[in-house]
């Protein structure tokens, strides 16, 4: 949430993008001013938290007996903490029982993940996704009883159907504007379900109905966010795209992805529902690792996708709410194997590109930060000019 004014440095002229200068944080829409239409709420969306082994024992303390990841956050923390509303995709479960502690293929971490990652400013989880039953029953009920008891507002699994009944549209109200916000993911590794539990699916019937029960509570504007599409790839799939298309028919403004553990484009389409509102809507095919231990090439970090919404001044329009500042921030996963427990930090590349921060990276760490750099600019440079365009 919010904790301070979320200033320039993000903004990019068209005419910098233009000549391929790239900082990664740059803004490639304008709206009417503050003047015209209030203002601006800002968003940022990041990508997929995750805790391998590799993790757990980086982040045990001895001393305390305890696993500790808030360092693992702490260069990445003033980032996430200034927008109005940060969103992350919580891709383990909290099982409670130390056995039952593991990376993959079935996740179970600690309480003190979450914790940190509240303590680092994100506000809403999204738990529907390929691993949410990874712990049975259990896991499914601790992750939503302590996420809640940290004060995340969550959405995408459900711990009965009274609880779904409950919970099934989450309204977010941020800066004098109401969305309502949906998760689903492609499926669960082939686990079952627990009897009695809900993890939300991709289905066409489910996403119909939620996304009608949703326009009639009159939001400003409907956010579905997707755990789909292939591992590893680079651009979206088929499937990715038969979804994304689906949920915006149905009538969602924002469609967030993520799954593939890479980045894919984002952009603004124009795209007419079946309701018959031309309107702008906002989509990220995959928002990539947070953090991992996937430390091979164009896993090894993602991004913070950042965009502002503001209300339209125009009552009499169809969109209710104008998109501008859409920008993102390269992260990378940096493991210090110079500590004795090879210490994990999410690093924001703008900030470490030239190594003159008090954490300095050693000689193969820097070269694999501005791999990473390089490739993600490069193959983000499209999205930031469709954008530019856009505008």
């Amino acid at each position: 949430m919010r904790r301070g004014a979320w200033y320039g440095g993000l903004l990019l002229t068209l005419a910098l993008v233009l000549t391929g200068w790239h900082t990664g944080r740059g803004v490639a829409a304008q709206a009417p001013t503050e003047e015209q239409s209030g203002r601006a709420v800002t968003f940022s969306v990041i990508g997929d938290i995750m805790c391998h082994d590799k993790q757990l024992a980086s982040a045990w303390n001895a001393k305390t007996g305890q696993h500790d990841f808030d360092r693992v956050f702490q260069t990445i923390k003033s980032r996430l903490s200034r927008a109005d509303l940060t969103i992350a995709n919580l891709e383990t479960t909290l099982p409670g029982k130390p056995a039952l502690y593991a990376g993959y293929p079935q996740f179970g971490s600690p309480d003190s993940l979450a914790a940190a990652v509240k303590n680092a400013g994100v506000d809403v989880l999204t738990l529907a996704n390929n691993h949410s039953v990874d712990k049975q029953a259990l896991g499914i009920k601790r992750t939503i009883s302590v996420t809640q008891k940290l004060g995340f507002r969550i959405l995408g699994t459900y711990a009965s159907v009274a609880d779904y009944n409950q919970r099934r549209l989450l309204q977010v109200n941020v800066g004098g504007l109401r969305l309502i916000l949906l998760n689903y993911t492609y499926g669960t590794n082939g686990l079952k379900v627990p009897k009695g539990m809900v993890v939300n699916m991709i289905e066409a019937r489910r996403i119909r109905s939620d996304i009608a029960l949703a326009r009639k509570a009159g939001p400003d504007a409907i956010m579905v966010l997707f755990h789909f599409g292939t591992e590893y790839q680079r651009h979206s799939s088929a499937y990715q795209q038969k979804w994304v298309n689906y949920a915006i028919e149905e009538g969602a403004d924002i469609v967030m992805g993520g799954h593939p553990h890479v980045l894919q484009p984002f952009g603004v389409r124009r795209s007419r529902d079946k309701y018959g509102y031309m309107k702008e809507r906002l989509i990220t095919w995959s928002l990539g690792n947070f953090v991992s231990n996937q430390q091979r090439r164009y896993t090894d970090g993602g991004m913070i996708f950042n965009f502002s919404l503001r209300r339209n001044p125009d009552a009499s329009s169809p969109q209710k709410l104008l998109f501008s500042n859409i920008s993102y921030e390269p992260v990378w996963v940096y493991v210090d194997k110079r500590t004795a427990n090879h210490q994990f930090h999410i690093l924001p590349v703008n900030d470490y590109i030239k190594n003159k921060m008090p954490l300095t990276l050693d000689r193969s760490g820097l070269a694999k930060m501005q791999l990473f750099y390089k490739d993600t600019t490069a193959h983000l440079q499209p999205s930031m000019l469709s954008v530019a365009a856009w505008q």
